[in-house]
């Protein structure tokens, strides 16, 4: 496998840092080439959680890298991020994104697994937007339309606390498939369509710049694309009989001379163009035409900007012969960046052929009910789809071509040792599942809940005790495994610096519910007065809980009152450090100036000692969709919005089933 923490992310001005930058990459036994190391290993994402049509036009959203949607990609979920890396890939490419929900929590997975991700915006503000959208509205200038929905995106996640775009994201998609959407008729219906098809995508561009700029952006910037289909454009202008060339033409041609396209942009798009844009197409031709049907005309006419492939997958074909031949034309041409491949789990909701790609079906185990805004959903365990002329699975011919492990069905459709309660049914549902690596989870789950993590150095004794405890008789169960490890083995690391935070592996209304009743049983602090910067639900929780623990006093037991029916566990900052915001909104967190457009900000939590803290913040107001219940507050002379939904405070002191969700949402 590989696990990076990539580099600086901003330019094409070397194809090498385009292709994958790679500062601190450590590489363990991959099984690729060191070139093919460099390339994007991708996986479309899109898992829609039907197992038929039955539902789809009653999808409430099709956000799937949101929170509400941490059951799916989450580790103590599906741990579909966890999957995609074991296969070997190095990025995730997203589609549906509401910009109104928080990512925050999807990036720092996909960062903490290696992963890059791709995200793009909607069709939303392109042609779904009723009434205001910019094909119907605003004759192909998407500008007024992308702006405030891209500002959104940088607020709930895409920014991190200072004001740098997140280390997670990699390229942003403007639009896929432009040419068959703005107009559909672009790619046959004239030259002025293509124009169009230019226009918008040049102005949404432009918007997205002017988003950066007015948020105050710093440090590495990520790279735009705009994902053509593979038809044929007869009226772009150049490349009538050849695939996608004329679209990428075109839009060339539109960055160079905006004018000619009815357009006057506000930013230097030609130079972002030339800095930060990266072309890419999708396709599911075999990979034996590409070099003469694309690449060889690509080279020749765009040489110093590079392309990939946003989705690649040729049903009915040997996999892995397929992969191995397009991979090694991207080894050859510095050029080719690589592919995503399409996709990772059977789309049962669009039916027929559509249904072929994807690499996983859905099994009929449950493994999570999933909260997705106003409907329910069951996620079922993924069962691999089969890849007859490759001889193996489907997943397993992409692990092979991307350096990854075949993927291990054993225990797919089991419950997640991470998910299981911390006692003695989630130790024997555990135990009788007969892995050592699967108690070895739950045992180092355990150690994470009291505040302690394992080193590298200690997995051989974890693995031990895994060993010793799955053969251990009924007596001696989770309350004596507790006890051993309450007496803090060598082997882990227990942090004085621990504190009871936000469990980022259940989805929001989890960590709502509880910080509903802790609110109301706080003594030392008020949830009226939150500072502006813990604004979403998991940063209010690490304010809140940890606070609140400490109200406790050193009798408190980690595993039983930093729990909150789930939605909290006791963590080493060597685990919530990683989590962005985590380490400014818990009890003693730090601080530090950041600049958001031309207001300068100073965010920092109180500290453990002091009796007052000062929060300043410039608010702003968000553009989303929905209806949203608003009350604004002062703190310290700062107005800051914040949206209460449903609030209701129990008066047990249980986390028990009647207690009312309560969602606490706050605006940025």
């Amino acid at each position: 496998q590989i696990y990076c923490r990539m580099a600086p992310r901003t330019l094409r001005s070397s194809i090498a840092c385009a292709a994958v930058a790679s500062a601190s990459c450590t590489v363990a036994a991959l099984g690729t080439s060191s070139a093919r190391a460099r390339l994007i290993r991708g996986v479309s994402y899109g898992p829609v959680p039907l197992k038929s049509q039955a539902g789809a036009s009653e999808l409430p959203e099709d956000d799937w890298f949101c929170d509400e949607a941490v059951p799916m990609w989450g580790l103590a979920g599906r741990a579909d991020l966890r999957t995609i890396r074991n296969m070997g890939a190095n990025m995730v490419r997203l589609y549906g994104n509401n910009p109104a929900n928080d990512h925050t929590n999807f990036l720092d997975e996909a960062w903490a697994e290696g992963l890059s991700v791709a995200p793009g915006m909607s069709d939303y503000p392109y042609f779904q937007q009723v009434g205001e959208n910019c094909l119907a509205k605003t004759d192909f200038n998407c500008f007024s339309q992308v702006k405030p929905l891209y500002e959104q995106n940088l607020r709930n996640g895409f920014l991190t606390m200072r004001n740098e775009y997140h280390p997670a994201l990699k390229y942003f998609n403007i639009l896929n498939e432009p040419d068959l959407k703005m107009p559909s008729t672009a790619d046959f219906g004239g030259e002025e369509g293509t124009k169009q098809m230019a226009r918008a995508i040049i102005s949404a561009f432009d918007a997205m710049l002017e988003a950066e700029k007015e948020l105050g952006v710093v440090g590495p910037l990520i790279n735009f694309t705009a994902t053509f289909s593979y038809a044929v454009c007869s009226d772009c202008g150049k490349f009538p009989g050849k695939p996608a060339l004329g679209q990428i033409w075109r839009l060339d041609d539109a960055m160079h001379h905006p004018e000619d396209y009815g357009y006057t942009p506000k930013n230097d798009i030609l130079a972002a163009y030339q800095t930060r844009f990266v072309h890419s197409f999708n396709t599911q031709n075999p990979a034996t035409d590409l070099k003469q049907q694309f690449l060889d005309d690509y080279i020749a006419t765009f040489p110093s900007t590079p392309v990939y492939i946003g989705e690649y997958h040729r049903v009915d074909a040997n996999q892995t012969e397929d992969l191995e031949t397009i991979y090694d034309l991207a080894e050859k041409n510095p050029l080719f960046l690589g592919i995503s491949y399409f996709e990772y789990q059977v789309a049962y909701w669009k039916t027929g052929s559509e249904m072929n790609f994807g690499m996983f079906g859905l099994g009929s185990f449950v493994l999570a009910e999933m909260p997705y805004f106003s409907k329910t959903y069951s996620i079922y365990c993924l069962a691999p789809e089969a890849s007859p002329l490759s001889g193996m699975s489907m997943p397993d011919a992409v692990s092979k071509t991307y350096g990854g492990a075949p993927v291990d069905t054993t225990h797919l459709c089991q419950a997640n040792p991470l998910a299981v309660p911390l006692n003695q049914e989630g130790f024997e549902t555990v135990a009788a599942q007969k892995g050592e690596h699967r108690m070895a989870s739950f045992i180092e789950r355990t150690i994470n809940h009291m505040g302690g993590t394992v080193s590298p150095d200690g997995q051989k004794s974890l693995s031990s005790l895994a060993a010793e405890y799955l053969d251990a008789s009924p007596n001696d169960g989770f309350a004596t495994l507790a006890g051993y490890l309450g007496g803090k083995p060598a082997w882990a690391s227990f942090d004085a610096a621990a504190e009871c935070v936000a469990n980022r592996n259940v989805g929001p209304s989890v960590v709502g519910a509880a910080l509903g009743w802790t609110c109301s049983k706080a003594k030392s602090f008020s949830c009226d007065d939150l500072p502006s910067y813990c604004n979403n639900t998991y940063r209010i929780g690490d304010y809140v809980f940890s606070r609140y623990y400490k109200e406790l006093g050193a009798a408190a037991n980690p595993i039983i009152d930093c729990d909150f029916g789930g939605a909290a566990f006791f963590a080493s900052p060597k685990i919530y450090d990683t989590w962005t915001g985590s380490t400014q909104c818990v009890s003693g967190g730090t601080t530090f100036t950041t600049t958001r457009g031309a207001s300068t900000s100073t965010w920092m939590a109180p500290s453990r000692t002091a009796s007052t803290s000062t929060f300043t913040e410039t608010s702003a107001t968000s553009t989303g969709s929905s209806a949203e219940v608003t009350t604004t507050r002062a703190v310290e002379g700062t107005t800051t919005v914040m949206k209460f939904l449903d609030m209701k405070i129990p008066e047990s002191s249980a986390m028990a089933s009647s207690v009312v969700c309560v969602r606490l949402l706050l605006g940025v």
